[in-house]
């Protein structure tokens, strides 16, 4: 008989040992890092400490994850509160980078419009034309990204510092006006660490705040 088949039946059939105790008592179990045996009981509790422990600290990730969420949430939400109330791009620009920098711990961030003219806020403008060579890896994805950015792209969105970013989120400004998708322009966040800004993290917020900051922008760039 094969062990696959003594497994399968034993699932079978839970209560064989109580009707073979001898079996039971014969049964010789290592400790798992001692190598001396220990009793089935034994096994059974240690099992079930280490399972308890396991739960226990996926459960402590999981609050960790929800405290930092709900965090992330309400920086959002005055930063968008704070962009309704601005009456000019300079003011809304300069609020963003001050909130970013302040309240996010965002150690690097670039701001780029794009447009053929030439604003009269103090804002750098880029030709969409010259960013889309660079940067049609991310605008192909219409979404957010989030990890590490190539040379090219990373000296493109944050110029003289690009060397210091390792990690970094890049928010797409999009304008929906009748169902039309037009770039607005870019918003990258970066950060002198991996872990700031990983894909596995997920661009729920990301996405969140790419389209409120982009309903803001339309409205001040008219």
């Amino acid at each position: 008989m094969k062990e696959t088949e003594v497994a399968q039946y034993l699932s079978e059939n839970p209560d064989f040992f109580n009707r073979h105790l001898d079996v039971l008592e014969a049964i010789n179990i290592p400790h798992p890092t001692r190598g001396e045996a220990i009793s089935l009981l034994e096994r059974q509790v240690m099992l079930l400490r280490k399972t308890a422990s396991d739960h226990q600290s996926e459960f402590q990730r999981l609050v960790t994850v929800a405290r930092e969420n709900e965090a992330i949430m309400h920086k959002s939400r005055r930063l968008i509160l704070a962009g309704l109330e601005c009456s000019s791009l300079d003011e809304f620009v300069s609020l963003m980078h001050d909130i970013l920098r302040n309240e996010f711990e965002i150690t690097y961030n670039g701001f780029i419009l794009f447009s053929k003219d030439i604003l009269s806020a103090n804002v750098r403008v880029s030709d969409l034309d010259e960013a889309e060579p660079v940067l049609k890896e991310i605008l192909l994805r219409s979404g957010c990204y989030s990890g590490v950015l190539s040379v090219s792209e990373s000296r493109y969105l944050f110029g003289e510092v690009s060397d210091k970013v390792m990690s970094a989120a890049v928010l797409p400004l999009v304008s929906r006006i009748n169902g039309e998708a037009k770039y607005l322009g870019v918003l990258a966040l970066g950060s002198n660490t991996l872990e700031k800004f990983s894909k596995d993290k997920g661009d729920i917020f990301l996405s969140y705040l790419s389209e409120l900051l982009s309903a803001i922008l339309l409205r001040l760039i008219k």
